[in-house]
């Protein structure tokens, strides 16, 4: 598949270079695309602005802080029919005002503002919780050794590409359901930053659910 990352930092980089290594085509973004080129070039990926990155791929990475998001999805526009998977989280302390807004409206989720701002896209929460040096080091493990990496989203077959893309870097995909389920596993959530094998993340939440 083509794969733009956009916001090529700890998680947006580590999965880029993961995903290079299984053979899909990866393009790198960000705000200094020029600091990129050494990365990209370990991999065989390309590096472009945002607007290249968001035409480039098939699958959307945003791994951007998000205070950041209105800006860039006014700048890389709907994203029609493409998958987006949403790998930020809402700091206030780092974000401002918006994360504010977000995480005191019991009506949407974090994921579910972001959807929102591509209404054309085929939005999938994943990979915002879980610790990027544990991204880097428990990649390519197989069976009960997998770290569990939460996925939400509302369409299906967008959830199994996504998926798939999970399972081919050797994590396990835990499937918590739609969007609007998707704050169990944002900050301060029982399911958020616990990278736990997946036997162990599916038993919390059982517990939890």
């Amino acid at each position: 598949m083509k794969i733009g990352i956009i916001g090529s930092g700890n998680i947006g980089g580590t999965l880029g270079k993961h995903w290079a290594k299984v053979g899909h085509e990866v393009m790198f973004s960000s705000r200094h695309p020029e600091e990129l080129q050494d990365m990209a070039q370990e991999v065989q990926a390309k590096v472009g602005t945002a607007e290249e990155t968001a035409a480039f791929g098939e699958v959307i990475l945003l791994a951007i802080p998000y205070g950041k998001v209105p800006d860039v999805a006014q700048q890389i526009g709907s994203l029609d029919n493409k998958i987006l998977i949403d790998a930020g989280n809402p700091y206030p302390q780092r974000d401002g005002d918006i994360a504010q807004k977000v995480i005191d409206d019991e009506s949407q989720t974090a994921t579910g503002y972001v959807a929102s701002l591509f209404p054309r896209a085929k939005t999938v929460k994943a990979f915002n919780s879980i610790y990027f040096k544990v991204l880097e080091e428990k990649a390519f493990q197989s069976g009960e050794n997998r770290i569990a990496v939460q996925i939400a989203g509302d369409d299906a077959q967008a959830k199994q590409t996504v998926t798939k893309l999970i399972e081919e870097i050797g994590f396990a995909a835990q499937d918590i359901g739609d969007l609007s389920e998707s704050s169990i596993f944002e900050p301060d959530a029982p399911l958020y930053n616990k990278n736990l094998k997946i036997g162990e993340a599916e038993k919390l939440l059982s517990e939890i659910k």
